[in-house]
């Protein structure tokens, strides 16, 4: 005897395909969405440091220049030497940001000739929107540039 099986067995089954597919359709959804900020993220920290390397390679002189060195660092963080306004990334902070001056070479005189400026965000932490990873340390970054004759003519 062979039995048939009516519509009234499959009731279910469609609403268990369903909910199968949606767990893994928006697993890999908001998987791209946080792979796709966590990206952004981690541009806009070498976006920001390149152009406060920019800047500093005209105004940082050397390590001693404090003033412009927190000006740097707040191009990093706020996107104006001045330090005003919202930071550009939430989390990020002027503490993570480092900035200094290698001289490459100088005169007879020691005057810096040319030198290196370096600018570093270390331990920014990327958190996730959906608490499933929780958070995760974006790679430091480090942008230098020289800079030319600083304005000295060698002896």
């Amino acid at each position: 005897m062979i039995r048939r099986v009516s519509a009234k067995d499959d009731r279910g089954q469609a609403l268990v395909e369903m909910a199968l597919v949606a767990v893994m359709f928006f697993f890999v959804f908001f998987g791209i969405l946080e792979f796709s900020r966590a990206l952004f993220t981690y541009n806009t920290i070498v976006q920001s440091t390149r152009a406060a390397a920019r800047w500093a390679v005209v105004n940082v002189g050397s390590n001693a220049d404090a003033a412009n060195i927190t000006k740097t660092k707040n191009i990093v963080v706020y996107h104006n030497p001045d330090g005003l306004g919202t930071p550009i990334l939430s989390g990020l902070t002027p503490s993570l940001v480092s900035v200094s001056v290698q001289t490459i070479e100088s005169d007879s005189q020691g005057r810096a000739i040319s030198q290196k400026i370096l600018v570093k965000v270390t331990g920014f932490q990327f958190r996730f929107v959906l608490p499933i990873v929780g958070t995760i340390t974006i790679p430091a970054f480090e942008t230098s540039l020289y800079t030319e004759s600083m304005g000295f003519v060698p002896s």
